[in-house]
C-alpha cells in the first residue's frame, strides 16, 4: 500500500533541448519520508506513462495520469506546484482525479502555493488542503494522521466549514537524508538532476520567493552530499547535474569540500551564485571539478536598479565592488573554460532610458572580455538572459503596491488572477512596453553567435512544462 503518491508535472519533452530533469522537490521530500518509514513513491508522467499517447491531449494525458495514480491505490496524492503553470496542472489533475475517486484525499504544496493557499481553496473545491512553508514535517503528519486533525499539521491551509484555517509553517528544517534513487522508476530516461548542497537564502531581493519556502540558509551535511554524489556515480548513465544553490560557493571551506567530492565523479555540471558572493579565485577548483557552466543573477547594473531591486544597498562602494565582481569573474570563468552566464531583469521599476544605456555599456565591456583574451578564452564569450521582471505571488513586490505606483510603474493585465503570470509591462513614464522589448533584443544581440558556445547553453534552457486547463 502507497501511503502518499508525489506526483510530478509532465514536461513539454519535444520541446527540451538539454533533456529530461526529475522532479527535485519530490525526490527531496520522498527521500526524507523514506528515511522516516513512510510508504512512499513518485510518478512522473513525463517517463512513468507508458508509450501508447505519446500525442495526447492534456485532457486525454489527464485520464492516462489519473489511470496511472488510481492503479497504485495510494491513501493521499500531493503535486508539487513552484509556479503558476505547475499550479494549472495541480488544479486540473485534482478535478480528474476527484471525479473518479471522490475519496481521494488531494494536497498541493511548494512556493506558489504558499503565497496563495487560501485563494485556491476558495476556487478549487477538489483540493483537500495546501501546505504552505516547507513541506517534510507537514507531509510526515499528514500521512500519520490524515486530514483528522488538522489543526496540530504544521503549515496546513484547510477548510472548517465555510472557513479556511492558516496553520503556522514548521519553524525549522529536517537533516536532509541522501537522495534516495530507487524513488525514480526510470532514471535512465533522465538526462538532468537538479541537486542542492544548501537550502534557503538570507537577501530578501524584491523580485524573489526563495524565502516562503526556505526562510533560513543552511548548507546540507557533508556526509549527505558525499552520498548522493556517490549514488550518482553507480548509475550507469552519467548525469548533468543542475547544482540550485541560489549562493554555490559562498562558504569557500564548504565549497572546496564539495569540488573535492565532485573530482571524484564522472559527471559535469552547472552551478548558480551571485557576483557578490563567488570568489573568482575559486574559478579553477570548480573547473576542475567538471563545472562548465554558472549562472550569475546579476538582474541589472545601474546603482539605482540594483536597489530597487534590493540586490545590493545604497553605498556607492558597494556598487561599484559589484560590478569589479562581475568583470573579475569574467575573466576567471574564461580562462578556466567555464561559460558565464547572467540574468537580466531590466527595465526595473524606475529605470530611465540612462539605466538601459549603461547596462548595455557594461554588458559590451563584459563582452569584450573575450576579445580582449583572444586564445585564453576557450572560444567562449559571456551569455545574457534577458528576462521580463515577473511579479510572482508571495514575492516582496507583492506588497509594494504604494511603491510601484509612485513609479508609474504597470503590470500586464490578469485574464486569470490566480493562475496566470504577471509581468512588469512598463517601468517608468519614460520605459514603455516596446522600449523594454527593444533593450532586452540589444542584450541578446551581445550573446556569441558560435555553436560551439550555444551546445553548452542547451543544457541550461528552463524545463517548459505542459500546459493545463484550470
Amino acid at each position: 500500500m502507497t501511503d502518499l503518491l508525489l506526483l510530478s508535472t509532465p514536461l513539454a519533452g519535444d520541446t527540451l533541448p538539454g533533456g529530461l530533469c526529475p522532479s527535485l522537490s519530490n525526490i527531496t521530500l520522498g527521500s526524507y519520508l523514506r528515511s522516516e518509514g513512510v510508504a512512499v513513491a513518485v510518478l512522473d508522467p513525463s517517463t512513468d506513462l507508458d508509450d501508447e499517447g505519446d500525442s495526447d491531449s492534456p485532457k486525454a494525458l489527464l485520464e492516462r495520469i489519473a489511470d496511472a495514480v488510481l492503479k497504485e491505490s495510494p491513501q493521499m496524492v500531493g503535486i508539487a506546484c513552484l509556479s503558476p503553470v505547475e499550479g494549472r496542472f495541480g488544479a486540473a489533475m485534482a478535478r480528474v482525479l476527484k471525479q473518479r475517486n471522490v475519496s481521494l484525499p488531494i494536497v498541493l504544496g511548494g512556493v506558489w502555493v504558499t503565497a496563495c493557499g487560501a485563494e485556491i481553496l476558495e476556487r478549487c473545491p477538489e483540493i483537500d488542503a495546501i501546505v504552505a512553508g516547507p513541506g517534510e514535517q507537514a507531509a510526515l503528519a499528514l500521512v500519520k494522521s490524515g486530514l483528522q486533525n488538522p489543526a496540530s499539521i504544521p503549515g496546513l491551509v484547510w477548510r472548517d466549514g465555510e472557513k479556511i484555517r492558516s496553520n503556522p509553517p514548521a519553524e525549522t528544517l529536517p537533516t536532509a537524508p541522501p537522495v534516495d534513487m530507487s524513488l525514480m522508476r526510470h532514471p535512465e530516461r533522465y538526462d538532468i538532476f537538479c541537486w542542492l548542497t544548501s537550502r534557503g537564502c538570507p537577501y530578501h531581493c524584491t523580485f524573489c520567493t526563495e524565502r516562503l519556502t526556505n526562510p533560513g540558509f543552511t548548507h546540507n551535511p557533508i556526509e549527505k552530499v558525499k552520498a548522493d554524489l556517490e549514488f550518482f556515480s553507480n548509475m550507469e548513465k552519467s548525469w548533468y547535474l543542475w547544482i540550485c544553490d541560489p549562493l554555490f560557493g559562498v562558504n569557500r571551506k564548504r565549497l572546496a569540500e564539495v569540488c573535492n567530492l565532485l573530482k571524484e565523479t564522472p559527471m559535469q555540471f552547472l552551478a548558480e551564485s551571485r557576483v557578490d558572493v563567488l570568489h573568482p579565485e575559486d574559478v579553477p577548483q570548480l573547473a576542475a571539478a567538471g563545472c562548465d557552466l554558472i549562472y550569475f543573477g546579476l538582474e541589472a547594473v545601474g546603482h539605482q536598479s540594483l536597489c530597487e531591486l534590493e540586490k545590493i544597498d545604497a553605498r556607492p562602494k558597494v556598487h561599484k565592488r559589484y560590478l569589479e565582481d562581475a568583470r573579475n569573474l569574467v575573466e576567471a570563468c574564461l580562462k578556466n573554460d567555464i561559460l558565464p552566464v547572467f540574468g537580466i531583469l531590466q527595465p526595473v521599476p524606475g529605470d530611465t532610458p540612462e539605466d538601459l544605456a549603461f547596462t548595455l555599456d557594461f554588458l559590451r565591456e563584459l563582452a569584450a572580455i573575450a576579445e580582449r583574451l583572444g586564445d585564453a578564452a576557450n572560444r567562449l564569450g559571456p551569455c545574457f538572459y534577458a528576462f521580463p521582471l515577473r511579479f510572482d505571488r508571495g514575492a516582496p513586490y507583492e506588497t509594494m503596491q504604494g511603491h510601484l505606483e509612485e513609479k508609474g510603474v504597470s503590470a500586464t493585465a490578469d485574464t486569470d488572477p490566480l493562475f496566470d503570470d504577471r509581468f512588469l509591462e512598463i517601468a517608468s513614464p519614460s520605459i514603455d512596453e516596446q522600449t523594454a522589448e527593444t533593450f532586452r533584443e540589444a542584450v541578446r544581440a551581445l550573446n556569441p553567435a558560435s555553436d560551439y558556445v550555444r551546445q553548452r547553453l542547451l543544457r541550461s534552457y528552463p524545463r517548459p512544462y505542459i500546459e493545463f486547463d484550470a
